[in-house]
């Protein structure tokens, strides 16, 4: 289950770089097309290609990367969707300030490459950083923002190899997918890392579902601003439970008054988790057990 999610996020690192080439292409094409045209204005700082670059190439791995959670549990399109819009604003904000950062670094004459390397790696540090924000919770958040500024490096030191063997590609198309494929799969190695436990929904539409528990807090409902969310069950509260980590355990607690929490079938308030415990949450039916 863990390795399937490495590959996932992985692949979706590779889409990520892949949807930023494409923008970056379409973006170059206009951009040459309002320089044809006399427009003038176009050669302020602002609109440098590197920066431009970097913009495009950050709304193409925010876009994938906000959204990854999402698609794994398969939530619902209108969810996805916002996700994905927010990620790619945010992304290519973050995009515009790495890449204009490494080229301010370029005029203070700092090395080419070392300027270039910054910009990658602040850009895996700040695209996982607003993805994660919103997860704050997790109690985890600064390792997995350092995992995206490794993955960032790496993919970065890959990228300016390849551009130095001349095998990048069309336009820099193998490093980019290959900067993507590498921030992702980080963040999916850290991910890996600190997950023993999930729980598998055993009855209803979601049945077989599986929730990894790979934070330091979740919730559980069928609001969708929850962790983990349940649709299509009689009796689930908009913030039905919360599970959370105490001392090496996990334990689960009701979060609403008029609604019920079952653990092996005895209503509780709050207790701890056992392997093999099954969690009863309206007509909902989980499972918690060790990967």
């Amino acid at each position: 289950m863990k390795s399937t999610r490495t590959l996932y996020y992985s692949t979706l690192g590779l889409l990520g770089g892949l949807c930023g080439w494409t923008l970056m292409q379409s973006g170059f094409h206009v951009f040459d097309a309002l320089s044809l045209s006399g427009i003038t204005g176009l050669n302020i700082v602002w609109l440098n290609k590197f920066i431009y670059e970097g913009a495009l190439i950050g709304l193409g791995l925010g876009m994938v990367l906000q959204a990854r959670v999402s698609l794994w549990y398969h939530q619902d399109l209108v969810h996805i969707m916002s996700k994905m819009f927010f990620g790619a604003v945010v992304g290519s904000a973050t995009g515009l300030f790495c890449f204009g950062l490494g080229h301010f670094m370029q005029i203070w004459h700092i090395s080419p490459i070392l300027s270039r390397l910054t910009s990658w790696t602040l850009l895996g540090l700040f695209i996982v950083g607003t993805t994660e924000y919103f997860r704050s919770h997790s109690g985890i958040l600064w390792p997995r923002i350092i995992s995206g500024g490794i993955g960032g490096f790496i993919g970065g030191g890959i990228f300016e190899l390849l551009m130095l063997y001349q095998m990048s590609g069309p336009e820099h198309l193998y490093g980019l997918v290959l900067a993507g494929f590498s921030i992702s799969l980080f963040i999916g190695l850290y991910e890996n890392s600190v997950t023993s436990f999930a729980l598998r929904v055993l009855t209803g539409k979601q049945e077989g579902q599986i929730f990894l528990l790979d934070q330091n807090s979740f919730t559980l409902g069928y609001s969708s601003q929850n962790d983990f969310i349940l649709n299509g069950y009689a009796e689930v509260c908009n913030l039905h439970a919360h599970i959370y980590k105490k001392d090496n355990q996990l334990f689960i607690e009701n979060t609403d008054a008029d609604s019920e929490v079952l653990v092996n079938y005895r209503k509780v308030d709050q207790q701890a988790m056992k392997k093999g415990d099954v969690i009863k949450i309206g007509t909902a039916q989980l499972q918690y057990y060790e990967i």
